[in-house]
């Protein structure tokens, strides 16, 4: 009999497979324990926006309805909220969804997509589904985005520059400067994707130099920005978020995406969230405070804690992660291990509730010094 997976093209069988974060459940079912942390996955501690609760229950009754494909309200809203057209914007399923939607309509087989090896690998996975190249240019001595590697990287091959700002997993940031660089340097038929998932948070840490991806949106026509409700407004599990580009980008994104994509409910908690500024600057300011703590108290003479302006921090552990995660694990506490993104010594660690981090900090310094 023959192999069932023959009819599987090469690009395909060699798909890397994303691997979300272990679930509470799952832990305490394993290991029959209970009251378990996760800081794994950069969700947001203090909830979903609660604006977006509110908003919800009225939305039940229309669930026999099929959503707004095109999304009209949540589209005016974001364009109002960002000084942008309405035919500027897109929605998706999260922010990955338009990535993906993005090498489709743009990138030829031989097309490149280029970004940095500590990049999200979703950067990497996107063009892989769809069979295009993916090139990770070399990142500095800190694992930030090296913009002269980078642009170095560039050819007449590439299509899609993506950076993440603050990126994810190492919390780093592009700068105004660097950012321009990059633009400048791109060839006319490229575009500069921005991955700008965590950057309500970045905005908590004014001090440092970091792009604006609605900036460089407004300065060049090339600039495609991601963001997604997600992260912040705490609504990872509705799945939405959206694309802001060139009129010409989004009628050819529409051109690929799927029909009623975007749930009815999904629409209506974010279009809430989007004016809940409450919520988004306290779970800022929260974040902010915890990374600060766990930077200043989780140390040893191999371990570092990166800087970082999103809801994580990048750890080395100074030594092979796997065993470090495994009795973390059993203390009832889960992080990220990095061994995916070639980081073998490093865990991603995501900021907690007020009442947890204590917890979390105390047990990842006793298990680093064992």
């Amino acid at each position: 009999m023959a192999d069932p997976t023959d009819f599987v093209p090469q690009h395909v069988r060699d798909l890397d497979v994303y691997q979300p974060g272990k679930p509470i459940e799952e832990l305490e079912r394993e290991l029959g324990i209970s009251g378990a942390v996760k800081v794994a996955s950069n969700e947001n501690p203090l909830g979903p926006s609660p604006k977006a609760v509110a908003a919800l229950p009225a939305a039940l009754a229309q669930l026999h309805l099929y959503p707004d494909a095109g999304g009209f309200a949540l589209r005016r809203g974001i364009a109002a909220k960002h000084g942008l057209d309405l035919a500027q914007i897109a929605l998706g399923n999260g922010s990955n969804d338009l990535l993906y939607q993005l090498v489709l309509a743009t990138c030829e087989p031989t097309d490149e997509v280029l970004s940095h090896r500590c990049a999200f690998l979703s950067y990497r996975l996107a063009a892989q589904v769809a069979g295009r190249p993916f090139v990770a240019a070399p990142v500095t001595a800190d694992l930030a985005c090296d913009v002269d590697a980078l642009i170095a990287a560039i050819t007449p091959r590439t299509k899609l520059v993506v950076l993440g700002t603050p990126n994810n997993p190492t919390g780093s940031v592009i700068t105004r400067g660097g950012m321009e660089r990059v633009i400048a340097a791109l060839p006319a038929r490229a575009l500069l994707v921005v991955d700008e998932a965590y950057c309500e948070y970045a905005a908590a840490w004014p001090e440092v130099d970091h792009a604006d991806g609605l900036a460089a949106l407004r300065a060049d026509r090339r600039v495609v920005l991601l963001r997604t409700f997600s992260k912040i407004y705490g609504l990872a599990g509705l799945r939405i978020g959206f694309a802001a580009a060139d009129p010409r980008v989004i009628e050819v994104l529409n051109r690929v995406g799927r029909t009623f994509h975007v749930s009815s409910l999904a629409q209506v908690g974010a279009l809430a969230a989007l004016d809940d500024d409450e919520h988004v600057q306290r779970s800022a300011r929260h974040a902010r405070a915890a990374l600060e703590r766990l930077s200043a108290e989780v140390a040893g003479p191999a371990v570092r804690v990166y800087p970082s302006l999103a809801n994580f921090a990048l750890v080395d552990c100074g030594r092979p992660s796997g065993p470090i995660y495994d009795r973390l694990l059993r203390r009832g506490v889960i992080v990220r291990p990095m061994a995916a993104w070639g980081l073998p010594n490093h865990i991603r660690v995501s900021v907690g509730r007020e009442a947890e981090m204590p917890r979390v900090i105390a047990t990842l310094v006793e298990t680093l010094a064992g």
